[in-house]
């Protein structure tokens, strides 16, 4: 009897066994699947940057060119995207695959992320495998996915340090507070955004967590993150503040007197900016979290999730009016990472999968319609959207013109020539495409100060016999004119894109510089 009973008991364990074996077999086939789907958005999205005709955007530009000079940090950004950019140029080149290729790396990172970040909060790999689709869908995601900025490393780790401390404060172990902190670390050497990450996190805890304060280990945690932040702080010591002073003109600390009318127009355009990297095709999902947040429906992981986004929308408000230009619409972008995540969870709790599914498509289809109109010129689209307010027109053009410039210069009787502008962003887009990629320059004309004014500039090109080709959207000053010798030709080179006139520049070729005192007017 006790035979059997052994026989039965050991037939039990090994059917067990066999059905655990074949669930982690298909648990494991299908996140192959889904692993293999990110993998192929990468390939796709390097196919694209190798054959489409977009060029570089000035940003990504000038982030390169702040590779080329690595530094303990930089005039209006800390340095972790040149170091990015001088490693992955460094494999494949200075070209346009070399420094977006962090960008798509970086968006597959998101998309993981989402998907561990779900998995931790509400054990559902199907809710996980949706919220990483969705990071392909939403604009927010899709920019710094694309386009290598700032942005992109910031809501990468801003993401990875949500996870990791919800990890920290639910299992309480001191190697996920050090990740914690090592993220959030690289996230301030990314952008000083993230640091509105404390605030948010301490609310939540304070809301729900209150214990979490008398743990050490989350004070040695965010002490492992704000050390990345000291050689921040050593630059700008040895640069007079000028990156503190950056960020008090960004958030409005100026004298500038702006017009009501004004006020309202930037309060719109925040809202509607907003709406816009939201997608306008998830507002009802947005809508019922709130109102279940408000009526106090929403379960912690939940207030975990939409917390962040509503602080910082919130923290950036009161900028739109009080700074004459208003805020950008990605400066809160990076605190919405999350959203994926929380879209899921309440579609598929709530049964409502087929609205997402149809609202990601809608986004989808509008993504892909906005960066590529030129497709409905047949049809005469310029009518309704003109050119100038196509945002891939800001991507064209760039190399033309430094074709017309390196033909200008192969005409000069002299190798001693340097290329400027009074534009740091033209400057930037010719150290890109010019022949060699030399080195450019940026005036200053009584404009804000950028990375270029606090490295070496025309003054060492003072009476030595230097031709310079200034390159400017507005014709030359008089003062700049009589800096040289002599004025020795003038053309202009029109870009088009789309057909249609993007820009008009003129191009001065000048003889023997004499010097020139520039003027930096704010930070």
């Amino acid at each position: 009897m006790a035979g059997h009973s052994r026989f039965g008991i050991s037939f039990l364990f090994e059917f067990i066994e066999e059905k655990c074996s074949i669930l982690r077999d298909a648990v494991y086939s299908r996140f192959t699947i889904l692993l293999a789907f990110h993998l192929l958005i990468v390939i796709l999205r390097i196919l694209y940057v190798q054959l489409s005709s977009l060029e570089i955007y000035s940003e990504e530009a000038q982030y390169w060119i702040w590779s080329r000079h690595l530094q303990l940090s930089y005039y209006s950004k800390p340095p972790l995207i040149a170091y990015l950019n001088w490693f992955s140029t460094s494999l494949l080149g200075n070209t346009p695959l070399g420094i977006r290729i962090n960008a798509i790396l970086i968006g597959f990172g998101i998309a993981m992320t989402c998907y561990y970040l779900t998995l931790e909060l509400f054990h559902n790999r199907r809710t996980a495998a949706i919220a990483s689709f969705l990071s392909y869908v939403l604009p927010f995601i899709w920019l710094p996915s694309s386009f290598f900025t700032t942005d992109s490393p910031l809501l990468l780790f801003w993401l990875l340090s949500l996870f990791l401390f919800w990890r920290a404060v639910n299992n309480n172990f001191m190697k996920n507070w050090i990740y914690f902190g090592i993220c959030l670390g690289l996230g301030i050497i990314s952008k000083y955004s993230i640091l509105l990450i404390l605030p948010c996190l301490f609310v939540f805890l304070l809301r729900s967590h209150s214990h979490v304060f008398r743990s050490r280990k989350l004070y040695v945690g965010v002490s492992i993150g704000l050390l990345f932040f000291l050689p921040v702080v050593i630059w700008n010591i040895k640069n007079d503040f000028v990156g503190l002073r950056h960020v008090q003109y960004l958030a409005g600390n100026t004298k500038e007197a702006v017009q009501i009318e004004k006020l309202a127009f930037n309060f719109l355009e925040y809202i509607f900016g907003q709406i816009v990297i939201l997608s306008p095709f998830f507002i009802g999902f947005y809508i019922k979290i709130l109102k279940s947040w408000i009526h106090k429906q929403l379960s912690d992981e939940m207030v975990y999730l939409i917390l962040p986004g509503i602080m910082v929308f919130f923290v950036f408000m009161p900028i739109a009016f009080v700074r004459r230009s208003g805020v950008e619409v990605n400066w809160p972008m990076f605190a919405y990472a999350t959203i994926p995540v929380a879209l899921a969870h309440w579609a598929v709790t709530g049964k409502k999968t087929g609205r997402l599914g149809a609202g990601a498509a809608a986004t989808f289809m509008l993504v892909l319609l906005i960066t590529n109109l030129s497709v409905l010129d047949k049809v005469e689209i310029q009518k309704i959207i003109p050119v100038k307010f196509d945002p891939t027109s800001r991507l064209a053009g760039w190399k033309s013109l430094a074709q017309h410039v390196d033909s200008l210069k192969r005409r000069i009787p002299s190798t001693n020539c340097f290329v400027f502008s009074n534009n740091y962003h033209i400057s930037s887009e010719m150290q890109f495409y010019l022949e060699e990629q030399p080195a450019t320059y940026f005036l200053n004309y009584n404009n804000r100060m950028n990375q270029f004014s606090l490295w070496p500039g025309l003054e060492q090109f003072v009476n030595k016999k230097y031709y310079g080709i200034f390159i400017s959207t507005t014709p030359i000053k008089d003062k700049l004119k009589d800096s040289f010798e002599e004025m020795g030709s003038f053309t202009t080179r029109k870009t088009l894109y789309r057909g249609t006139e993007i820009n008009n520049f003129n191009i001065y070729v000048l003889k023997d510089f004499k010097g020139f005192e520039e003027n930096n007017s704010h930070y």
